[in-house]
């Protein structure tokens, strides 16, 4: 189960299921599900994709699959927002963490 609290303010609780790992290309697919992901969406799927970069760093490359059920739905923006939003948030603890770790040694 999943709980995010997306940037336009809706808290939202939904169920996550991992659909496919593809380790060759680096891929996890996710799809998201429940009461508040379907009355709003016929499909909500997330890829992670890890990019290798020179010098052994990687990017990270968030998509977003999604249908709505109707076009009064909006657009998932907030889903967009909160995934950039954490994705900073990884990035700069790891940053943390390494920086840590070298002043260790």
């Amino acid at each position: 189960m999943a709980t995010c609290e997306t940037t336009d303010g809706e808290t939202l609780t939904c169920l996550e299921t991992i659909e496919s790992v593809d380790e060759q290309n680096k891929t996890i697919v996710f799809k998201l599900f429940g009461e508040a992901m379907d009355d709003k969406y016929k499909v909500f799927k997330l890829t992670f994709e890890a990019i290798e970069k020179d010098g052994g760093s990687a990017a990270i490359k968030w998509s977003i699959e999604y249908e709505r059920v109707s076009e009064d739905v909006r657009p998932p923006y907030g889903y967009i927002e909160f995934y950039d939003h954490l994705t900073k948030d990884v990035d700069a603890y790891i940053v943390k963490a390494e920086k840590n770790a070298s002043n260790k040694n």
